[in-house]
């Protein structure tokens, strides 16, 4: 008996999706899927979109890269700040000997100068793909920068 039931419940969930085939919701279907598609045919491309979000994408990258450049990223090949130069070279050495062997030195690691200007020019670049991308424009002018957004209606 129970084979039976199952077999009874097998065979109507089979043969449902074959009779709903041909049924009004799958002409429907084909009908909206047919206007998505022509009307997505007649929007034109905006690459404007599409700058502004490269753009963010760029300068999010960018200021990444120069926070990186400040903080996990620091050389050893020079000292930071006002230390005086072989700082840090001197103090990894001290560590040899038992009194200073406590010494932190990664204090003294220098700015990752190129991470932190190519991080900065990749910025720059993503904020003007990004004022570009959003029909703004930026004037220069001595003393001041203006950033001019305009809607069309």
């Amino acid at each position: 008996m129970k084979s039976v039931v199952t077999l009874i419940l097998v065979v109507a969930f089979a043969t449902a999706p074959v009779l709903a085939q041909d049924q009004p919701i799958h002409k429907s279907i084909a009908h909206a899927v047919a206007a998505a598609a022509a009307e997505q045919a007649s929007a034109e491309p905006s690459h404007h979109n599409a700058m502004f979000w490269s753009g963010l994408a760029l300068g999010v990258a960018g200021a990444t890269t120069a926070v990186l450049g400040l903080t996990a990223f620091r050389v050893e090949d020079s000292s930071t700040g006002n230390a005086p130069k072989g700082a840090y070279q001197a103090c990894v050495a001290q560590q040899a000997d038992p009194i200073y062997a406590g010494n932190q030195c990664n204090a003294l690691k220098a700015k990752n100068l190129g991470m932190l200007w190519g991080g900065v020019a990749v910025g720059a670049a993503g904020a003007a793909l990004l004022i570009r991308g959003a029909h703004t424009s930026a004037e220069v002018q001595p003393g001041a920068i203006r950033i001019v957004n305009r809607i069309r209606f």
